[in-house]
């Protein structure tokens, strides 16, 4: 495998691991903000509380559709160099770069 395929399979599957991360931390945060507001509304907190950290949740559920299409558009960048350096090269299939960007593109949530 060529350096220069191999440093850019590295930084894609580095950016397809971080997107992962990412969207997981985006969407445990929103529960976590679901549960925050559901306490507030049960213990009759003030309305402003209340408005304030529904603009919170707002702002973090917005970003999770963002977040998905990042990792399908890295998903899909990622998928194409594997599939390119397998077909210039057969003896690349074993390689520990091609190996763990096969284990981040199956790290993606199927629920995209």
């Amino acid at each position: 495998m060529l350096q220069a395929s191999s440093r850019t399979l590295k930084i894609k599957t580095g950016v397809v691991t971080r997107l992962v991360k990412e969207l997981g931390s985006y969407e445990k945060e929103a529960v976590k903000q679901q549960e925050r507001i559901d306490k507030l509304v049960a213990a009759n907190e003030d309305d402003h509380t209340v408005r304030k950290q529904k603009e919170v949740l707002e702002e973090t559920t917005t970003m999770i559709p963002d977040c998905k299409n990042r990792l399908l558009a890295a998903k899909d960048d990622l998928q194409k160099l594997v599939a390119d350096i397998l077909a210039s090269s057969a003896d690349a299939a074993e390689s520990e770069e091609l190996i763990a960007a096969q284990e981040a593109i199956n790290a993606i949530p199927l629920k995209l």
